[in-house]
């Protein structure tokens, strides 16, 4: 019977290594946009993100953000090719985003 435990061990922590990876690797995209949209407006402190919903088979982000002085904005980012668009006016934002709820 004890030999049973070694495989399933085994297999509860690849399966951890696997899923904890996919959300560690989720953070830091979080964090490159929230970065690169302070960037862009010139801001000292990351962006607050919030709607943030995956489109494009997962290669992409629509949302909102908020900055610290309290400007609010839309944001599409692709993680392939590392594109930010930050207004619904954008093509970039309208072709992606354009229908998309987070509902």
């Amino acid at each position: 019977m004890h030999n049973l435990w070694i495989p399933v061990v085994a297999i509860l922590a690849v399966a951890g290594l696997i899923f904890g990876g996919q959300a560690y690797s989720e953070a830091q995209r979080d964090t490159h946009i929230a970065t690169a949209i302070a960037e862009e407006h010139q801001s000292q402190t990351p962006a607050e993100l919030s709607h943030s919903i995956r489109v494009n088979k997962g290669y992409g982000v629509c949302g909102d953000y908020t900055l610290a002085n309290g400007e609010t904005g839309s944001f599409y980012y692709n993680s392939a090719t590392k594109r930010l668009a930050l207004d619904a006016n954008a093509d970039l934002y309208r072709d992606n985003c354009a229908g998309v709820s987070d509902s």
